[in-house]
């Protein structure tokens, strides 16, 4: 069965943004979103977001956009507020390595970029690290440049 040009259009949309979300794939192809979500689908995999290519050629501008691109969209309504979470996950390593304000904040954001770094030296072509690692550096930024001297004591 041959596809239409528009079914040709969203697929290709998809394949190259797989994270976006069905309005902004119906947006971007001028469809609606039940035509979206009823090629999606037809999808064999439910992990397709995450599968990567077999090859995908990679420059660096590609890995700061994707990375931008899961950094700045609003993902408050899925994960709550990123500082928010930060400050908890830095309470919770606290607790459990029995310290007192010990990890801070901003240490969070080193520390998962450490862990994707960490990751990288297992597998370095799984690309999903270099980017997640950006990710967690550009939110680390955002973080430290709202502190104050007082707080950096």
């Amino acid at each position: 069965m041959s596809m239409s040009k528009k079914e040709e259009k969203v697929w290709e949309y998809l394949l190259k943004n797989r994270q976006a979300e069905n309005a902004e794939v119906a947006a971007a192809c001028d469809v609606d979103i039940p035509f979206v979500k009823n090629l999606i689908s037809r999808i064999g995999s439910e992990n397709w977001r995450e599968e990567v290519p077999i090859k995908q050629t990679w420059d660096r501008a590609k890995v700061l956009d994707t990375a931008k691109g899961y950094v700045t969209k609003d993902r408050a309504a899925d994960h709550g507020d990123m500082e928010d979470n930060f400050r908890r996950i830095a309470l919770y390593w606290n607790a459990h390595l029995g310290l007192v304000d010990f990890i801070k904040t901003e240490d969070v954001a080193a520390m998962m970029a450490l862990l994707k770094i960490a990751r990288i030296h297992s597998n370095p072509i799984h690309i999903d690290n270099w980017v997640d690692a950006c990710g967690y550096m550009a939110c680390g930024g955002e973080v430290v440049s709202n502190l104050t001297e007082e707080d950096n004591d």
